[in-house]
């Protein structure tokens, strides 16, 4: 036989238990007795036999009701714990991010924005991975991560994304003459090396076709897997480097502001489009929607202030 046993039934139970006296268990439960009454004689007709001897208008416990009460204690204190959890759930306070980044933006910019969103938050525990943007993306496809921060991905239907669009800007050692601009162009460049991306990179061909175009020459003289490790070479006055604002700023970070490259604007405008991407078929928590808002404004945050 099934029984379906109510939290009401159990609460009363529990009062009655630990009162001892029907009359003080309907004051502590802001009930009647006879409210109270009614609800042990539902409890014990719904467990199919008694938990208590009538005893000249007095409620005595058999063992099977100390039995109960052990386990009733049980219940109602796993459920008051699961509502103050999901209640912390509901603040944003507790629950798990997996957030997969791509390098250039996991070195600095993302452990950043994960810091400022859980320094407030000591129950919310965070796992980021770095890997190459095409990896980033299919981990959150296959719904492994539930957030990412990638370049613009192609496409596809397992994937949401929101385009973060930056405009590139010019490395320069601080000794170099064109340190002295105030915006770099590819002329200033003419058959100046570089350290840029690996060739098939899309930024790599959109920046030589624009030399091309401005009738400058493309010298690519270090390609690299980002930007970040292409500074050193910058440093030594081996080359410059046109670089997404994000490397600049975690540079600039790293050095703490005393680093030997300084970074111009660069013109024409070279757009490098990234992302916060997550699962098409799996909603969001609440706690990574707060995440990815926390990306979006992280993201000027962190680059206008190393700047």
């Amino acid at each position: 036989m099934d029984t379906n046993l109510s939290i009401k039934q159990l609460e009363t139970f529990r009062a009655v238990m630990r009162s001892g006296s029907v009359s003080v268990a309907a004051r502590t439960l802001c009930r009647t007795q006879p409210a109270v009454s009614s609800m042990i004689v539902s409890l014990e007709n719904e467990l199919g036999f008694k938990l208590f001897e009538r005893n000249k208008g007095r409620l005595v416990p058999k063992p099977e009701a100390y039995f109960l009460l052990e386990e009733t204690e049980a219940v109602l204190e796993r459920l008051t714990r699961s509502a103050q959890l999901m209640a912390e759930v509901k603040n944003l306070a507790r629950g798990n991010l997996r957030v997969a980044c791509m390098p250039a933006a996991a070195l600095f910019f993302m452990p950043h924005v994960i810091a400022d969103f859980v320094k407030e938050r000591p129950q919310v525990n965070v796992s980021m991975m770095m890997r190459s943007s095409s990896i980033v993306h299919d981990w959150v496809a296959s719904q492994q991560y539930d957030i990412g921060y990638s370049e613009m991905p192609k496409e596809r239907d397992s994937i949401n994304v929101e385009p973060i669009r930056l405009e590139g800007v010019c490395a320069v050692n601080r000794d170099h003459p064109l340190a002295t601009l105030e915006v770099i162009t590819p002329q200033d460049l003419d058959n100046v090396p570089l350290a840029t991306l690996f060739a098939q990179h899309p930024i790599n061909e959109l920046v030589r076709f624009m030399f091309e175009e401005k009738g400058a020459r493309y010298r690519a003289r270090f390609e690299l897997q980002n930007y970040i490790s292409g500074f050193e070479f910058v440093e030594q006055q081996l080359c410059c480097c046109i670089c997404d604002p994000i490397s600049a700023a975690s540079y600039k970070l790293y050095k703490s502001g005393q680093g030997k490259v300084v970074f111009r604007p660069f013109a024409p405008t070279i757009v490098f489009d990234h992302a916060i991407i997550t699962p098409a078929h799996k909603p969001l928590s609440r706690l990574a929607q707060a995440f990815a808002e926390s990306i979006r404004i992280g993201v000027d945050k962190f680059i206008q202030a190393e700047r």
